[in-house]
């Protein structure tokens, strides 16, 4: 790496690390955010998952703890030194933004950028930032997801299996990033779903293994998503809705929920499908829009890969009203929040408009996202901003 690179990397560590260790009380406060932490994220869960494996109790039958097992085997493991918790939290993300530098540099004859400039805007995401502080387990699936693109990226299509086996084992979304992933493998594609089918076997046998023979983590771990049956406020667009419906018509709007997630991947994918990289992208930002569970976290970490569109900058049409809607969501939500549960003068209506607005920015993004890569795919390539055309 270059001294600029490295001088990221030491900045996004430390950054972390100061943080942690000035602000000790943070990370417990984070992890009680609902902007931060929910069910399937939560390092409280996952200290809880810890304490039942080490005392040769039951994980699953409290329907408390929402971890894999071998997280929960992780977090056992390392429970006896959990001051340095916060060590491997930041040394995780600084790897993510190390990732990203070189994801930059393999497109950097298209970008015309340095390549530590993804690496910055990663190291001074707030959002990314407070989520490594708050030691959410998004991060692991985070990682998983940037390791398996790198390796993807760089033709090494064994590891970007293995890599992107273990994020679907710990959020099940991450399979569905399989796709565009095939799509960058292009005649390896087999392979690497085959491959990644091999792994996600393995795991889940291990899994079984460390839950005493036992397939009942299954349902805490997984279904949990499927069927959002634990409904607790969050940023995304399931709770309200649920909460609000006739019990009779859940189930079938369940199932459109979860159809929506999948809906608009294979079209991503193929419409793109000369801009592989591009099209992942657009993929994990559905995710993160449509997710039943999602956190600032996983919005912190599609957002980090805006600079790769650098481009076609020009053809976005919403960059500022994207930016003041993601302002106006983050500063907000805590307090709407807060004024719906802290003092009861405000109401659920209060929390989930922010939070519509959250999906209104991310919306903006991928559509603006889009748009941009039609109009540089009509100009053949090279820019032609005169022009004005009506958007699709």
């Amino acid at each position: 790496m270059v001294s600029s690179e490295w001088q990221v990397v030491w900045a996004c560590f430390a950054s972390r690390l100061a943080v942690s260790y000035l602000f000790p009380s943070l990370q417990q406060q984070l992890d009680r955010t609902v902007e931060f932490s929910t069910p399937v994220t939560s390092y409280r869960s996952l200290q809880e998952g810890a304490y039942l494996l080490l005392h040769n109790l039951p994980i699953y039958d409290g329907g408390v703890v929402h971890h894999v097992p071998l997280l929960v085997a992780l977090m056992a493991f390392v429970q006896q030194a959990e001051f340095l918790m916060p060590v491997l939290f930041a040394a995780m993300d600084t790897l993510i933004a190390y990732q990203l530098m070189q994801i930059a540099k393999i497109y950097q004859r298209q970008l015309q950028i340095p390549s530590y400039i993804p690496g910055v805007v990663y190291a001074v995401n707030p959002l990314v930032l407070l989520s490594c502080v708050s030691q959410s387990t998004c991060l692991f699936v985070n990682l998983s997801i940037s390791t398996s693109l790198l390796f993807a990226l760089s033709r090494q299509f064994s590891l970007s299996a293995i890599c992107i086996a273990l994020a679907g084992y710990l959020s099940p979304y991450a399979y569905l990033l399989l796709i565009p992933l095939a799509g960058i493998c292009g005649s390896n594609s087999f392979g690497l779903v085959v491959k990644c089918t091999l792994v996600s076997i393995v795991l889940q046998l291990i899994s079984f293994k460390l839950n005493n023979d036992n397939w009942n983590y299954l349902t805490s771990t997984y279904w949990i998503l499927i069927t959002f049956s634990k409904i607790r406020p969050n940023l995304g667009l399931w709770w309200y809705f649920f909460i609000e419906m006739f019990e009779f018509f859940i189930p079938f709007f369940k199932s459109v929920f979860n159809i929506f997630v999948v809906s608009f991947i294979p079209p991503f994918t193929i419409r793109f499908n000369q801009q592989s990289f591009y099209a992942f992208v657009l993929c994990l930002g559905w995710i993160t829009l449509t997710k039943s569970y999602p956190t600032l976290g996983d919005g912190g970490f599609f957002l980090s890969f805006i600079p790769f569109f650098k481009p076609i900058f020009g053809y976005l049409r919403y960059p500022v009203i994207s930016t003041l809607l993601f302002i106006h969501a983050i500063i907000l939500s805590p307090i709407f929040y807060y004024l719906w549960i802290g003092l009861g003068s405000g109401n659920s209506n209060f929390f989930y408009a922010i939070s519509l607005v959250y999906a209104l920015a991310i919306s903006s993004v991928i559509v603006d996202l889009t748009w941009a890569m039609l109009r540089i795919e009509y100009d053949s390539g090279k820019p032609n901003l005169s022009l004005k055309l009506t958007q699709i």
